[in-house]
């Protein structure tokens, strides 16, 4: 009976040698590093050597995911999704940088409006102040409120971002067509650009594109997918247009809890170019720009907050920190040390929660309004 009891824990218990020959054969031994990996450090220092090794990495990432893409064949067309997609973004970064350091106003609308009407005039009226006040205007490219947006610019100051449908949308003739105008295939990077070069957005009377185009912005900025930057709808006294979708959003949506009322500060609507232009101008008065670091907020003013609108900040806004932990005045955050252009400027700092950003933008509104 022992002889057969040992011989059964013998069965269950395998032997040392065997239990060690075992674990060998389950150590994960490193993947072998796939033929096109060998050589794609040397291409990618060779292609970008005067970059920097953040950046190379990004740039890895980049053929890497080529690479991959080479590899797995996800099909023809998702392939020719990748490769003009990735084109149109590289002309676009190309077309974009030497201006930069410009600000922008991005202006959207109906492309139905006829010249000889007085909206495109209140539009074309719009663009042409808004470059005396040193801003570019970016539109769509075509024709109506993005004809009156380029036209008003001149070739020197307006971008126009035209996208090819099916029945050609030709170019409106008032853009550069060599340095000022891109062409798309997708709307998704065209809007991409739309929204990323902007320092705000002006929304004329329009259709089904223009609304599609005002809720994602305003979509963005709720979800804080966007940094805060001003929103005005614009039109001429008595046209009514934005007027009634604002009782829309007052009564239809923001009375059944589908928005908040402090959503409503994330859009203003204006009659007058001239005050719409004010209200931009002062919304970058002393706010500057703005950075999410962790649980922080991190506002870039243009001056230092006196220690009394510092204390009615925290009394004003409290219910827009987390933590418990007040606003405060400090230098740059170590994260931002990849924006150092940005080092001087004076930083408020606060515990932010990232659900309300309406009240986000009533608190850089109470800055501009009382800094001095």
């Amino acid at each position: 009976m022992k002889r057969q009891k040992e011989d059964q824990d013998s069965k269950r218990k395998p032997s040392k040698s065997s239990r060690e020959t075992k674990e060998v054969k389950n150590v994960q031994k490193p993947q072998d590093v796939p033929e096109w990996e060998h050589n794609l450090d040397d291409i990618i220092h060779g292609l970008a050597k005067e970059q920097k090794p953040p950046r190379l990495n990004i740039i890895g990432d980049i053929f890497r995911t080529a690479a991959k893409l080479a590899k797995e064949s996800p099909g023809t067309l998702n392939l020719k999704i990748t490769a003009t997609t990735l084109k149109e973004l590289r002309y676009s970064f190309k077309m974009f940088y030497p201006h930069r350091h410009t600000p922008k106003i991005t202006m959207f609308g109906s492309a139905r409006v006829p010249p000889t009407t007085p909206l495109y005039d209140f539009a074309r009226q719009f663009a042409m102040d808004s470059v005396k006040r040193k801003y570019m205007i970016v539109t769509g490219g075509g024709p109506g409120i993005m004809a009156a947006g380029n036209e008003g610019a001149e070739l020197k100051a307006g971008f126009g971002l035209n996208i090819r449908l099916p029945v050609e949308q030709t170019p409106n003739p008032f853009i550069d067509p060599k340095n000022m105008l891109i062409h798309y295939k997708y709307f998704f990077t065209r809007k991409l650009f739309l929204v990323k070069e902007a320092m705000a957005f002006a929304f004329f009377p329009g259709g089904f594109g223009t609304f599609d185009e005002a809720f994602e912005v305003l979509t963005l900025l709720q979800t804080g997918k966007s940094n805060m930057i001003p929103v005005v709808m614009m039109e001429p006294e008595g046209f009514g247009f934005w007027a009634a979708w604002s009782d829309f959003m007052q009564n239809g949506v923001m009375s059944r809890g589908f928005i908040s009322e402090s959503d409503k500060s994330l859009y203003h609507i204006y009659h007058s170019h001239q005050a719409a232009l004010d209200h931009i101008d002062h919304f970058y008065s002393t706010y500057h720009s703005m950075r999410l670091v962790k649980e922080n907020c991190v506002f870039r003013l243009k001056r230092m907050l006196s220690p009394a609108v510092l204390k009615e900040l925290n009394a004003k806004f409290s219910q827009a920190l987390a933590q418990g932990r007040p606003m405060v005045m400090g230098a740059a955050l170590p994260e931002e040390s990849n924006e150092p252009e940005l080092e001087g400027f004076p930083r408020l700092i606060f515990p932010f929660d990232r659900r309300d950003y309406g009240t986000m933008r009533r608190l850089i509104d109470f800055i501009n309004d009382n800094a001095v």
